[in-house]
C-alpha cells in the first residue's frame, strides 16, 4: 500500500510546476541533440576510428536502459525529486569530464554518467500525475516530450552554428555541460516533491538480473557492428537467459522491482509493445538519413551535405516532433487516444513510404521528415499519457520507466540490424565501403513496416479496453 508524503508548507502553482519540469526536458534535449553533432571533431581531437566513435553512443544508450528501471524505482519508494536530485549531480559531473577529457576513456566515463538523465521523463511523469489535475495531465505530458525534442533541435542547430565559429571540440562541448548546470538550481529550489510513496523494499536481486540481463542485451548490439556472430550471439543468449530468470524471479517476490502480472495483462502488454516499436521508428534511421545526406551525388543519390547542412535538414523532423507531442493531447480529446495513436502510427508509415518512393531531392526528404516527426511525436506523447491511466499511483515512475527502457533497447536492436543491412549491401567502390541505394531504401522500408505493425496494434488497443477500463487507484494512506 503507498503512503502519502508530506508536502511542503507553500507549494508551487500547477503551471510552475510543469513549467520548471519542461526547462528540465528542454535541457535535457539539447544533451541529446549537441553531442551527436560533434562525433568527428571528437575522433579528431582525441585520434579514434569511426568504429569506435560508436561507442560514444553506444555507452550513453547502455547506461540509459539499464538505469531507468532501478532508478524509477527508488523514485516511487523515496522521491521523485530527490532521484532527479541526484542523478542531475551525476550528469552535471559527467557533462563537465566529457567537456574536459583529454582521453577517450575518460569521455567515456563521462558520457556513461550522463545516461542517468534518461530516468528525468518517468519521474517528471510520476511528479505531474502527482501534482497536476487528471484532465490536465495529458496537455502537461504532451509539453513535456514537446519540451525534450525541442531541446534537441536547439542543441543539435545551435551546436552545428557554434561549430562555424568555435573550433575546439572542448568549448563545443560544454554547451551540454552549461544547459545541465542551469537545471541544478530548479531541481534543489523550484520543483516540488511528489506525496504518494510506494511502501516496499527494492528487489535488489531482480534489479541487478534485470541490468544485466539488459546490459548483456545492449553489448550484443554494440557487438553486432564490428564483432562476429558467435561474441553477438553469446551476448544476446546471455542477455535473455537472464531476462527469464527475472521474470521468474518478479514472479515469485513478495514486493517484485516490475509487477510482471499488470504488465502482461492485455492491454498493458500491448501499450509496451507499441513502446518498442516507437523506438524501432524513432531510432531506426537516425544513423542512415545523415549517412544518406552527407553521401556525394556523384554516386547517382544523396546531397554531398556538411554537418550543419544535415542539422537543418533533420531539423524539420525534430520540430514537427515538438509540435505533435505538444498538440496531441487536443487530438485526444477530439478524437480518443486510440484514434491518435492509431493516426500517429499512420503518419509515420506513411512517411518512410514517401522515403521509399521520393528521395531525390532534398525538399522531398523534408516533406517525408515532417510526416515522420509528427507522427512519431503523437505516439510518444500519446503512450505514456494512456500508460498512466492503467497504473497505480506507486508504481508510475517503474511502469512509465520500462515504457522509456523499451525505447532504448528497441533503438540498439534496430541500430544493428540496420548497421548489418548497410554494411551488407554497399557499392563496388574502389577503396571505400559506401552503402548502396538500396541498403538506406531497405532501412526506410522496414522502418514503414514497423509503423504499419504498429497501426494494427493501436486499434487492438481499443478494442481490448486499453483506453477505457483504468487499473483502480490504491488506497493513499495518510502519512506518518
Amino acid at each position: 500500500m503507498p503512503r502519502s508524503a508530506s508536502p511542503g508548507s507553500t507549494s508551487p502553482s500547477t503551471a510552475a510546476v510543469v513549467g520548471f519540469l519542461v526547462f528540465i526536458e528542454l535541457c535535457s534535449g539539447i544533451l541529446q541533440g549537441s553531442v551527436p553533432v560533434v562525433l568527428p571533431l571528437i575522433g579528431s581531437d582525441l585520434h579514434v576510428s569511426a568504429g569506435d566513435l560508436n561507442w560514444v553512443n553506444s555507452v550513453f544508450l547502455l547506461v540509459a536502459g539499464i538505469s531507468v528501471p532501478l532508478l524509477s524505482r527508488l523514485g516511487d519508494i523515496y522521491g521523485h525529486r530527490r532521484m532527479i536530485r541526484i542523478t542531475m549531480v551525476a550528469v552535471a559531473v559527467g557533462s563537465l569530464i566529457v567537456a574536459t577529457a583529454d582521453s577517450f576513456a575518460v569521455l567515456l566515463v563521462g558520457r556513461a554518467l550522463q545516461g542517468v538523465f534518461a530516468c528525468w521523463l518517468p519521474l517528471d511523469f510520476a511528479i505531474v500525475r502527482d501534482r497536476v489535475q487528471p484532465e490536465r495531465a495529458g496537455a502537461a505530458i504532451g509539453m513535456l516530450v514537446g519540451a525534450l525534442t525541442l531541446g534537441a533541435t536547439l542543441g543539435t542547430l545551435g551546436t552545428g552554428l557554434l561549430s562555424r565559429a568555435i573550433h575546439d571540440v572542448h568549448g563545443l562541448l560544454m554547451v551540454p555541460a552549461v544547459a545541465i548546470l542551469l537545471c541544478l538550481p530548479v531541481a534543489f529550489r523550484l520543483i516540488p516533491e511528489s506525496t504518494t510513496r510506494a511502501l516496499c523494499r527494492i528487489d535488489w536481486a531482480g534489479a541487478a538480473l534485470l541490468s544485466s540481463g539488459l546490459a548483456a542485451l545492449m553489448v550484443g548490439m554494440a557487438l553486432a557492428k564490428s564483432a562476429g556472430l558467435a561474441p553477438t550471439a553469446a551476448a544476446v543468449g546471455l542477455g535473455l537467459v537472464l531476462i527469464a530468470l527475472f521474470v521468474r524471479t518478479e514472479l515469485r517476490a513478495p514486493q517484485p522491482l516490475v509487477d510482471v502480472r499488470l504488465m502482461a495483462r492485455r492491454s498493458m502488454a500491448l501499450l509496451y509493445v507499441l513502446s518498442f516499436l516507437t523506438g524501432c521508428v524513432l531510432y531506426g534511421a537516425q544513423t542512415a538519413n545523415p549517412s544518406f545526406f552527407a553521401t556525394p551525388p556523384d554516386l547517382g543519390f544523396g546531397f554531398g551535405m556538411d554537418a550543419f547542412g544535415i542539422s537543418l535538414l533533420g531539423a524539420a523532423h525534430v520540430i514537427a516532433m515538438a509540435v505533435a507531442g505538444t498538440c496531441a493531447d487536443r487530438a485526444v480529446r477530439r478524437f480518443g487516444p486510440q484514434h491518435t495513436l492509431v493516426g500517429g502510427f499512420a503518419l509515420v508509415t506513411l512517411g518512410y513510404l514517401g522515403m521509399v518512393l521520393a528521395h531525390g531531392a532534398p525538399w522531398q526528404m523534408t516533406a517525408s521528415g515532417i510526416i515522420t516527426g509528427a507522427g512519431i511525436g503523437t505516439a510518444i506523447a500519446t503512450l505514456p499519457a494512456l500508460l498512466l491511466r492503467h497504473l497505480p499511483a506507486d508504481q508510475t515512475g517503474i511502469g512509465t520507466g520500462m515504457y522509456n527502457t523499451l525505447k532504448t533497447l528497441a533503438g540498439s536492436v534496430a541500430g544493428a540490424a540496420f548497421a548489418a543491412v548497410m554494411n551488407h549491401l554497399l557499392l563496388d567502390v574502389p577503396g571505400a565501403r559506401v552503402a548502396s541505394e538500396s541498403a538506406y531504401v531497405t532501412v526506410w522500408a522496414c522502418c514503414g513496416a514497423l509503423a504499419l505493425l504498429g497501426t494494427c496494434i493501436a486499434w487492438r488497443v481499443g478494442t481490448g479496453g486499453a483506453a477505457q477500463a483504468p487499473v483502480p487507484e490504491p488506497v493513499v494512506a495518510a502519512a506518518d
